[in-house]
């Protein structure tokens, strides 16, 4: 079984740091502003990396589930041995330099204005953390990548020998370990989905 721990725990701390500003964000509806739209763009970058890593993990998985797939789409499973997912999720993924300009530049002082003392604190707090996500939280999801990478590889061996039943089987046997990690990611995005309907709204009321 592939190990994407580390993935899977910095999801879900992108998780509780989503759910924190998920359950504020109804405040700034009492004092909408532009920044909304500023807002929505930052987490954006959030969604952006959890959308390519799960695409990536569904690709892969779709090698074992699908009948015959290995055979039908050799040239993903190639793609992936070549470093192609890796790549598309380098390119696909969210940048949290991005997330900090936005939050120094136009978040900070409306969130002061309109949370209290202890929600301002929390809400810095998790946005100083998602500034610099690169440096762990978006890197080992985007590990995630080059472990499937690895995997195509022995996936590969086996498909060139013939062995296409244990081909499969090892496709299958990630699916445990990455069930966590995209149930998690799921549940993020579709949160982070919810509060750009919100922000939407709290830009065409200013």
């Amino acid at each position: 079984m592939i190990d994407v721990s580390a993935a899977v725990k910095s999801a879900e701390e992108l998780d509780k740091a989503v759910g924190i500003i998920a359950t504020v964000v109804g405040k700034l509806k009492s004092k909408p502003d532009l920044a909304a739209q500023k807002l929505g763009q930052a987490l954006g970058e959030v969604t952006k990396t959890l959308h390519v890593v799960d695409n990536a993990a569904s690709e892969f998985l779709s090698l074992g589930i699908d009948e015959d797939a290995l055979a039908k789409n050799s040239k993903l499973l190639l793609e992936i041995d070549g470093g192609g997912l890796a790549a598309e999720v380098e390119r696909g993924r969210g940048h949290c330099h991005i997330i900090d300009q936005i939050y120094l530049k136009y978040l900070d002082k409306w969130f002061e204005s309109v949370f209290n003392t202890d929600e301002y604190v929390s809400v810095k707090k998790v946005f100083q953390e998602l500034g610099n996500a690169d440096g762990r939280l978006f890197r080992d999801l985007e590990e995630v990548a080059f472990t499937l990478q690895r995997e195509a590889s022995v996936v590969l061996d086996f498909v060139v020998k013939g062995e296409e039943s244990n081909a499969r089987t090892r496709v299958l046997a990630a699916f445990p370990a990455l069930r966590p990690l995209r149930t998690t990611m799921s549940k993020t995005m579709q949160a982070l989905y919810s509060m750009q309907r919100e922000f939407v709204e709290i830009t065409s009321a200013v």
